[in-house]
């Protein structure tokens, strides 16, 4: 691949880049191929890259030992020029639609430089709805802050719940504004995920039942939990046999209470 070539013809469209779609396209090709490094891909992979937009990470991506890749982007623009890229790949394939529209289970390895306008949605839909062994996104360093947050933090949520759930969440490396046309307001931060070996739960029905036991942060556990069931007498039981009193609030609960509590729900 000519790697020159295609960051020539990035910085050239960076002057029409859709703000509406997120676009922040990644100039420096250091830090691209320092991405692909880290998500190890072996012969036996399949792999997804979500916003590939001109191919910052593709280049990289292709020039590796896969089973299959896709490279997924929305705007037309660049899947035309995605399509050149592929063209003499073997097993390389583009996919023209939105990323949250992507059945995602037959990928095993993941990773994406994320627009900025829908992180948080494209994180809920892979994480709940993919199964890949590792994942490497890059974020803007606040959304990051959220998905390693404990209890009885101001961000800790549904999300930061799920990928404990998971597997192991590790920031790999910042980004600097100055690597990207147009330049961003914020800094951006690599982070990896990989799955834990064994899991035996609904993850997307998990994600709505966190989501549920948020929705009214100021109440209590009991509440929210009495709403989602709609019955107030099997909300206390759950709670009064995990030892959990009533006036706890959602946020002070931990990861793994929070799942010995769902486990409790549907059975």
């Amino acid at each position: 691949m000519d790697i020159n070539a295609c960051y020539q013809q990035i910085k050239a469209m960076a002057e029409f880049a859709n703000k509406e779609l997120g676009q922040n396209y990644l100039t420096n090709p250091k830090i691209a191929e320092k991405m692909v490094e880290l998500l190890d891909i072996k012969p036996t992979d399949n792999v997804l890259e979500v916003g590939a937009g001109f191919g910052a990470l593709s280049v990289f991506l292709l020039d590796s030992h896969y089973k299959t890749i896709t490279l997924n982007e929305v705007d037309p623009r660049a899947v035309s020029y995605l399509d050149d890229l592929v063209e003499h790949a073997r097993r390389a394939y583009v996919v023209n639609k939105s990323a949250l529209k992507l059945d995602a289970k037959s990928y095993n390895k993941v990773i994406g430089n994320l627009p900025y306008y829908i992180t948080n949605d494209l994180l809920e839909h892979f994480f709940a709805k993919c199964d890949a062994d590792r994942y490497i996104f890059m974020v803007q360093k606040e959304v990051l802050n959220r998905l390693i947050c404990h209890e009885n933090t101001a961000d800790y949520g549904p999300l930061a719940i799920l990928i404990n759930y998971l597997g192991e969440i590790k920031k790999e490396f910042d980004v600097g504004k100055e690597n990207f046309l147009p330049t961003p307001h914020i800094a951006s931060t690599v982070f990896s995920l990989n799955k834990k070996a064994k899991q035996t739960i609904d993850k997307y029905q998990y994600l709505q039942f966190l989501k549920r036991m948020f929705l009214h942060r100021r109440k209590t556990i009991y509440n929210n939990l009495s709403l989602y069931l709609m019955n107030k007498e099997k909300a206390k039981k759950i709670l009064n046999d995990l030892k959990i009193s009533i006036l706890t609030r959602p946020e002070q609960i931990a990861p793994k209470t929070y799942l010995s509590i769902f486990r409790l729900t549907i059975c």
